[in-house]
């Protein structure tokens, strides 16, 4: 539809309306220049109507238009938010997983004595709460992990479960060593050492303090125990205890059967000690005999 603006009003008084004109005076006997003027006032009403309508549904046209702008608009920046917001939620979640440095204090210095440290493979048992000999925590365990540590880029990689997450760590994280012996293998001042250090990386590794204080009751009792001083196995009679014992209570803690470690269990610790004794006296009537046999033989020989 056009622009009704632009119309122009018909000459009602020119030759192309005289038959009209013609018409109307007849039947209304006024004169043709009364009757051009009402044809020219009829035209110029309807002439002003159209211009209206016209104008109005230009402006609902624009207004719808609008409209639709302004909604693509907000969806567009919708989008863009919900983008933004997703690209952010990303970042954040990168941001987690990468590796963190902690801050320092810049007056401080380093201590005078630096702890030994145990394997990856200690520590790795540590921090997932399971059992790894003592021997591990001893000085010639962290000799030995200073010796064969190595660095990353040198080292093969190994998938493991961390917080139900695949995480890639060192395979030597995973690798027991070779050298590594039972706690009742161990000499009586070892195994004093060795606990020392096991202690303070139980608690680096956020243990439970209960737990902390569980082993650390255990392992007092144990060096002040009195069978130290009444029997000459006192020392290897609680080394087998200690080993045993801090082995079958890792095995319930996993089953949710776990006990109070830190109270020595005499009856158990009696039985160690008989059959300890069981076996020394085993063994020196086994060389008595050897030895008997060994003397009759030589006198039974021709001289």
């Amino acid at each position: 539809m056009a622009d009704p603006s632009f119309e122009v009003c018909p000459d009602f008084a020119g030759d192309l309306f005289e038959g009209i004109r013609n018409d109307l005076v007849n039947a209304t006997g006024t004169t043709h220049q009364a009757v051009a003027d009402r044809l020219r006032e009829a035209w110029e009403v309807g002439h002003e109507t159209r211009v209206r309508d016209w104008n109005r549904q230009r402006d609902e046209a624009a207004q719808e238009e609008a409209e639709i702008e302004r909604a693509r608009v907000a969806r567009e920046e919708e989008e863009c938010i919900a983008k933004e917001a997703e690209a952010e939620k990303e970042r954040l979640e990168l941001e987690k997983k990468k590796p963190k440095m902690n801050s320092f204090n810049a007056t401080v210095t380093v201590g005078d004595a630096i702890a030994p440290r145990p394997s990856q493979y200690a520590i790795q048992k540590l921090n997932s709460f399971e059992y790894v000999e003592l021997w591990y925590f001893s000085p010639d365990g962290c000799k030995e992990a200073m010796k064969t540590s190595r660095s990353i880029a040198d080292d093969t990689f190994s998938l493991a479960k961390l917080d139900d997450q695949l995480t890639i760590r060192p395979s030597s994280a995973f690798k027991a060593s070779r050298s590594a012996i039972p706690d009742h293998e161990l000499s009586f001042s070892v195994f004093l050492r060795a606990k020392n250090l096991f202690l303070t990386q139980a608690n680096s590794a956020k243990w439970p303090q209960t737990h902390l204080d569980a082993l650390a009751l255990f392992f007092w009792h144990l060096e002040n125990h009195s069978i130290r001083n009444t029997s000459e196995l006192g020392d290897l009679v609680i080394l087998h205890y200690a080993s045993q014992v801090r082995l079958d209570w890792h095995d319930r803690l996993k089953r949710d059967e776990g006990f109070n470690i830190g109270i020595i269990n005499e009856t158990l610790l009696r039985s160690i000690n008989e059959e300890i004794w069981d076996r020394v006296r085993s063994r020196t009537l086994v060389m008595r005999f050897i030895r008997s046999t060994s003397e009759t033989i030589t006198l039974a020989l021709p001289r």
